[in-house]
């Protein structure tokens, strides 16, 4: 895959969606690569909505504007339409409810449990929440009322978890199954607890997110000349180190880590764009889509920073080539 770039969109929710955007922006930005142009797009949760959003054509431009309450385009608009005007759904997260809990899939809980010496108890755990309620649809139905092929024809690769054994399954990858655009999507996002599994082919399926927050890793080996990973929840070293209290986000750092190091292995650079303390402050505790504003235009300052650091002068550099070559077919 010579000349190639990958990009790799991590989980979040609805303020990761606005902090990619915000990061897809400031790339676009300084470099004049596009993510739409991207040779392969890997999404996981909030990262494979923006991911179907960006293979439907809707700029890094548009994202950011949604988030920042701006009008879209003229090409955004028409893309949008009347139906659902936004670019990616921000459905509010709602609460979980433990009232007559029951594990969802205890047998694979129980099972996987049994196999953590990849330190990823993410999959055991979403078969220990309870059953969501909230209809995975009010994600989906945007992106399938603008889909007009089944699948993207540039490679597209959208994380899953299969809720009745915990086999990661990558749609757009593997050859079975094969959902449409939207349906793949649902089931990358379907929080465990939140969401309710989305069916496919008689096999019920759940966030990506429950393997890894970014699964960065799948790229290792392609060939890529440069791999881009965008990661809402984690975050840097300074801002997960103690007295930080950003456990949960040093811990998904450092399995990021971990596959960075298997991609930079392969011998293809990687650039990654995470939370700075700064970005923190801006999202604060809230997960609402009344954070994404403030979420999104931090992101975008933070990347603009991050690409102007020496050692991301490669990297700028390979996309400032990807550029000039122009979109590939």
């Amino acid at each position: 895959m010579a000349g190639s770039i990958a990009v790799v969109l991590g989980a979040g929710g609805v303020v990761g969606a606005a902090w990619i955007a915000g990061s897809l922006a400031a790339i676009s930005e300084t470099t004049g690569f596009d993510a739409r142009d991207a040779d392969l797009l890997v999404g996981t949760s909030a990262g494979s909505s923006v991911s179907a959003t960006l293979r439907q054509g809707f700029s890094p431009a548009d994202h950011l504007a949604q988030m920042l309450g701006e009008p879209l385009s003229p090409e955004g608009q028409v893309l949008a339409g009347e139906s659902h005007p936004r670019v990616v759904a921000l459905p509010d997260p709602p609460s979980i409810s433990l009232t007559g809990w029951r594990p969802q899939a205890p047998l694979m809980a129980v099972r996987t449990m049994g196999r953590l010496r990849d330190r990823r108890p993410g999959v055991a755990l979403s078969g220990l929440a309870p059953v969501g309620s909230v209809p995975h649809r009010l994600v989906g139905d945007p992106i399938r009322a603008r889909q007009n092929q089944p699948w993207p024809d540039r490679p597209t690769w959208l994380c899953a978890v299969r809720l009745d054994d915990g086999a990661f399954t990558v749609f757009g990858r593997d050859e079975s199954p094969t959902p449409d655009l939207a349906t793949a999507v649902e089931a990358s996002v379907a929080i465990p607890g939140y969401f309710a599994p989305v069916s496919i082919d008689g096999r019920r399926y759940v966030d990506g997110g429950a393997r890894s927050v970014t699964n960065a890793d799948i790229v290792a080996g392609l060939g890529f000349d440069l791999v881009v990973v965008v990661a809402p929840m984690t975050a840097v070293p300074s801002a997960v180190r103690p007295p930080s209290r950003q456990v949960v986000r040093g811990f998904h750092a450092r399995i990021l880590g971990q596959e960075v190091r298997a991609v930079r292995r392969s011998g293809t650079p990687v650039l990654v764009l995470q939370p700075t303390a700064n970005d923190l402050a801006a999202i604060g505790p809230s997960l609402a889509a009344s954070a994404a504003a403030p979420a999104a235009r931090q992101a975008r300052l933070s990347a603009l920073a991050r690409l102007a650091l020496p050692d991301a002068a490669e990297a700028t550099e390979i996309l400032g080539s990807a550029r000039d070559q122009g979109p590939r077919p």
